[in-house]
């Protein structure tokens, strides 16, 4: 067995494809076999590597986007519309990464029609109340994601780079943003998110948004006080109601996604580092590899530790 220093029952799941593509903008090229790029690859697994450390999972989980549109893109027809295509050399290291995963053995959930979020969303609120989970952190670049933040929940979020790791917490939360994290629907409602390319309410930014939320709450109760609001925001806020609903169901992260969630699949032991071990060394990631090596000595298995 692995022994534990930490005994508190913790769950890691990792936004794949946004550490994917944060680990892409933060190294510089890379090349495997037949001069492939691999950069993406070798810095979500040298991510993977410092949040196992950091966070000592009991279970590991990968969440990805699905390929295609999702709900969202039939709700509103320019969601996501300006976003630029994503780099070929990126693109093509999606394949070999979702191969990386499957070799690696980890349980990766990726579901038609939703994204990322959605399925982290719904995998928090089913296991988070199971008896043996007493903490989730979920490890992402989206920052709508503190939405799902509460005393079980807490975001890692990359800093500068693929080393720094933010992490958030309600007291966090509110502490960056104004606003705790069950305010962040209605956050993102009234401010709207132009790297989603939804509207929101025009002329509102973070600081009215949160200023709103501290005295009226949420989206409804804003509506429902209009009245002794400024003329000008009055005028803002009932010329986008629409926008703003229209938003605030967009920027809502699902927790119902029909998934079934098995942790004695997930769990992260032994035979998960071993597999984990077989991928980089396909991939030819020596440091990685070494790293993997220095923290878990596979050949002399009562050394081994999880941090």
């Amino acid at each position: 067995m692995i022994a534990r220093k930490n005994k508190i029952g913790k769950v890691l799941i990792i936004d794949g494809h946004a550490i994917l593509h944060r680990a892409y903008h933060a190294l510089p090229f890379l090349s495997g076999r037949g001069g492939k790029p691999t950069n993406a690859i070798y810095g979500f697994y040298s991510m993977l590597l410092s949040v196992i450390k950091e966070a000592g999972p009991h279970w590991l989980i990968i969440c990805l986007d699905a390929p295609g549109p999702n709900f969202r893109h039939q709700q509103f027809v320019g969601y996501q519309a300006k976003r630029p295509p994503m780099e070929e050399s990126l693109a093509s290291q999606i394949r070999p990464f979702k191969k990386s995963l499957a070799r690696a053995n980890l349980v990766v959930f990726s579901k038609s029609g939703f994204e990322a979020d959605d399925l982290i969303g719904t995998i928090c609120q089913k296991i988070k109340k199971k008896k043996i989970v007493k903490k989730i952190v979920v490890v992402t670049g989206d920052k709508d994601l503190m939405q799902l933040v509460d005393k079980k929940v807490n975001l890692l979020v990359p800093g500068k780079g693929i080393s720094q790791l933010n992490q958030y917490d309600p007291e966090k939360v509110e502490q960056v943003l104004g606003i705790k994290p069950s305010q962040v629907i209605d956050y993102k409602a009234l401010m709207g998110d132009p790297s989603d390319n939804y509207p929101g309410v025009t002329g509102i930014g973070p600081k009215t948004a949160a200023d709103l939320l501290q005295k009226y709450q949420n989206l409804a109760q804003v509506y429902n006080h209009c009245g002794e609001l400024s003329e000008n925001m009055r005028r803002k806020l009932k010329s986008d109601k629409k926008s703003a609903y229209l938003s605030r169901k967009l920027a809502e992260v699902k927790v119902d996604v029909p998934i079934k969630v098995n942790l004695k699949k997930a769990v992260f032991g032994k035979k998960m580092i071993e597999d984990i071990r077989g991928s980089l060394e396909e991939y030819n990631f020596r440091s990685l590899v070494k790293r993997l090596d220095r923290e878990y000595n596979l050949e002399k298995e009562t050394q081994m530790k999880l941090i």
